[in-house]
């Protein structure tokens, strides 16, 4: 029996493996998304007279969720750039400039 771990044997289950910031992101594109939906649907209720505020009530919600997750990515990121954990690969577009600057 093989002691690696568990995401090594079995590729599918790589979300493991995932860095935090990668789940942040995740979260902001399903919250991006839905609060789009939710501005549409509360728009066209708006425009032919129908009850909107369950639709406003809702996107209200995900646009604080979008707000807060934006904020956590903004702090993950400012954070890693103090010399903290290492959280993504984007800083400065490569990831020869991302190693340059946490080595230099």
């Amino acid at each position: 029996m093989s002691k690696e771990p568990r995401s090594k044997e079995l590729p599918s289950l790589s979300l493991f493996n995932w860095k935090p910031i990668e789940l942040v992101d995740i979260g902001i594109g399903i919250f991006g998304f839905f609060a789009a939906a939710f501005l549409v649907i509360t728009g066209i209720s708006e425009l032919i007279g129908t009850p909107a505020l369950g639709s406003a009530l809702a996107l209200l919600g995900f646009v604080v969720v979008l707000a807060l997750l934006i904020a956590l990515r903004r702090r993950m990121l400012q954070a890693e750039a103090r010399g903290g954990a290492p959280v993504s690969t984007a800083w400065g577009g490569s990831l020869d400039e991302y190693r340059r600057r946490r080595q230099g």
